[in-house]
C-alpha cells in the first residue's frame, strides 16, 4: 500500500494535534506563567545566573530563543515538541509490527491530552524534558534485533542533559545503565554511556560553582527531601541534634509535603542563609536522613500515598488549591506571583518578562472565544490518573504473560521512575503525570507486539534488510494486505533490550 493509504488514520489525527495547538497559541497570548518557576528559568535566560532553588536548563533554552524576542516562538517550539513526540511514539510502535490504528491509539493522549497542551503552553521545562528523554528511548529502541553503541551514549547523554531541566533525568540515567548491563552490553559501552551522561550534569555543575562556590546542581536537594518528611517527622523519635532541632515541624495538622517550604510558618526563612543556602540544605539533608532512618514505615506510608495520588480518577487537589488552579486553561491569565516581585539577579517579575519580549508587555492575555473553547475542552480531554494506572498495569500484566518484555521494560521502568521519583525526593504534583505519558503508552503498546516467526531463521532475516539489520516477518494472514516488498518488523530477538510559592521541585 502507499504511504498515503498506510498512515491515513494518523494523518488525520496529526491534522488535529495541530489544531488544538493552534487554537492554544491563539487563545493563550503570548505565552502562559507558571509563577515563582517560570520567573526564575526567564532570570537565567536574561542573565546567565543559576538559582539556588532549582536546576536552570530550561533558561538556557529560553536563552538561545531569546535572539527572537517572541515569548510566542516559545510556545510554538515546545507545542512541535509535543508533536514530535506523538510522532516517534507512533513510529516505534509501527517498527514493532503492530497495525497503524494500535500506534495511533498509543500516540493518541501526547496528541491529544488536554494538560499536556496546556503545559506545552507554559513557561515551564516539562515538554523539552520530555521531548529529550523519548528520543532518548526512541535511540534505544528504534532499531528492533540489533545493538548500536553509538545510540545507547547518545541516550545516556540526552538523560544528562534532560538533568539539567528536571533532576529526575538523573534516575533515568541511572536506570539506563541498568538495562545495558542487563543485557549484557560490554563494559566499554556501558562506560562511555555513564561519561556521556555525566558530562553535561558535571558541566552545569562547574557553572553552578562559579556562582554559588558549590559543586552542585542546586542547593536545594536537601531541602525538598527535608519536606517530604515533614509529613510523618517526629523529633521525638528522631531527636535531631541542636543545630537541627529548628527543622521539626511546626504544631498543629500536617499538611502536604511541599507547603513546608513556602509556608508562612515554616523554620526555613529563620535559618541562617535563608530557605536555600548551602548551610540550610546540608542540615536539612542531615535532618532528613534521620528521620528516614528513624521512621523508615513513616516514610515508606508518606511515599505511597503521594504514588497513589498519581491514579485518581478525579486529579487530586494537591498539594494545594492554588497549585492545582495553575493547569486550568480557565486560571490561565492569573498573575500567581506579583509583577514586582524580585527574581535572580536582581530583575523584577514585569521587567524581565517586558526585556525578554523586546519591551512589550508580557502578561497573558486570554482571547476569546478560542480561550472559552479549550477550557471546555480540558474538561474531557485528559488522560484519567486511574487510565494511567491502568495503562502501567496492563502493559506489566502483558510483558509477564507474553514474555514481550524486552522491549516494552525501558519505556515501563522509565514511566515508572517519572511518577515515583517526586514522592519519594519531594511531593506529587499533577504536572509530573504528563512526562511519564508517552513513556506508559509505549510501554503498553510494545508489551503486545507480534512474536517472532518462529520458522524465521535470524540468519536468513538478517539477509533481508538495509545494513545487516534484522527482520522478522509476519504470518501470511498479517502480510496479506501488504505490498510486495512490504516487511514489517514484529519483535526484539530475545537477546535484545533496548523552586518561589509552592512551585515545582
Amino acid at each position: 500500500m502507499t504511504a498515503a493509504r498506510r498512515h491515513w488514520l494518523f494523518g488525520i489525527a496529526l491534522a488535529g494535534a495541530i489544531a488544538v495547538r493552534v487554537l492554544a497559541l491563539l487563545a493563550f497570548r503570548p505565552i502562559m506563567w507558571f509563577g515563582g518557576d517560570s520567573a526564575s528559568y526567564l532570570a537565567t535566560a536574561l542573565r546567565l545566573i543559576p538559582d539556588p532553588s532549582r536546576v536552570g536548563g530550561y533558561g538556557f533554552m529560553l536563552f538561545a530563543l531569546r535572539p527572537l524576542h517572541s515569548l510566542t516562538v516559545v510556545a510554538a517550539v515546545q507545542h512541535a515538541m509535543g508533536i514530535a513526540i506523538g510522532v516517534l511514539l507512533y513510529v516505534l510502535v509501527l517498527r514493532y509490527g503492530l497495525p497503524p490504528w494500535v500506534a495511533v491509539l498509543a500516540a493518541t493522549p501526547v496528541l491529544f491530552d488536554a494538560y499536556e497542551l496546556q503545559l506545552e503552553s507554559d513557561a515551564v521545562p516539562d515538554i523539552p524534558f520530555g521531548l529529550l528523554v523519548f528520543i532518548a528511548l526512541y535511540l534505544m529502541l528504534r532499531s528492533p534485533g540489533e545493538r548500536r553503541p553509538a545510540d545507547a551514549v547518545a541516550a545516556a547523554f540526552l538523560l544528562g542533559v534532560s538533568a539539567l531541566l528536571w533532576p529526575v533525568g538523573l534516575a533515568l540515567l541511572a536506570v539506563l545503565l541498568v538495562a545495558l548491563v542487563i543485557r549484557r552490553t560490554s563494559w566499554l559501552t556501558v562506560a562511555a554511556a555513564l561519561l556521556a551522561g555525566i558530562i553535561p550534569v558535571a558541566a552545569y555543575a562547574a557553572w553552578f560553582d562559579l556562582h554559588e562556590h558549590q559543586f552542585s546542581l542546586t542547593q536545594s536537594d536537601g531541602v525538598y527531601l527535608w519536606s517530604r518528611t515533614m509529613s510523618f517527622a517526629d523529633c521525638a523519635l528522631i531527636r535531631p541534634p541542636a543545630d537541627e532541632q529548628g527543622l521539626c515541624p511546626p504544631g498543629g495538622s500536617r499538611q502536604a509535603a511541599s507547603l513546608y517550604i513556602w509556608d508562612g510558618n515554616s523554620p526555613l526563612p529563620r535559618m541562617p542563609g535563608g530557605r536555600f543556602s548551602a548551610r540550610t540544605n546540608a542540615l536539612a539533608l542531615n535532618f532528613a536522613l534521620r528521620a528516614i532512618a528513624a521512621q523508615p514505615g513513616g516514610y515508606v506510608t508518606a511515599v505511597g500515598h503521594d504514588f497513589g495520588l498519581s491514579f485518581y480518577w478525579d486529579r487530586p487537589v494537591h498539594p494545594d488549591p492554588g497549585t492545582v488552579d495553575r493547569y486550568q486553561f480557565a486560571d490561565a491569565a492569573t498573575a500567581w506571583v506579583p509583577a514586582s516581585m524580585r527574581t535572580p539577579g536582581g530583575g523584577t517579575v514585569a521587567g524581565d518578562q517586558a526585556a525578554y519580549a523586546g519591551g512589550h508587555p508580557a502578561a497573558t492575555r486570554v482571547v476569546q472565544p478560542f480561550a472559552s473553547w479549550l477550557v471546555t475542552y480540558q474538561r474531557y480531554a485528559c488522560l484519567r490518573g486511574t487510565l494511567l494506572g491502568v495503562i502501567l498495569l496492563g502493559g506489566l500484566v502483558a510483558m509477564i504473560v507474553r514474555r514481550r518484555g524486552s522491549a516494552a521494560a525501558l519505556p515501563w521502568a522509565f514511566a515508572v521512575t517519572i511518577v515515583l521519583v517526586p514522592p519519594l525526593v519531594a511531593d506529587f504534583d499533577l504536572r509530573y503525570l504528563v512526562p511519564a505519558m508517552p513513556a506508559a503508552c509505549l510501554a503498553a503498546a510494545l508489551a503486545f507486539s507480534p512474536r517472532p516467526d518462529p520458522a524465521a531463521r535470524p540468519e536468513a532475516a538478517g539477509r533481508s534488510g538495509p545494513s545487516g539489520q534484522r527482520r522478522w516477518t509476519t504470518s501470511p494472514a498479517a502480510t496479506a494486505t501488504s505490498d510486495p516488498g512490504d516487511v514489517r518488523t514484529t519483535s526484539l530477538p530475545s537477546e535484545s533490550m533496548p523552586t518561589a510559592p509552592p512551585d515545582s521541585s
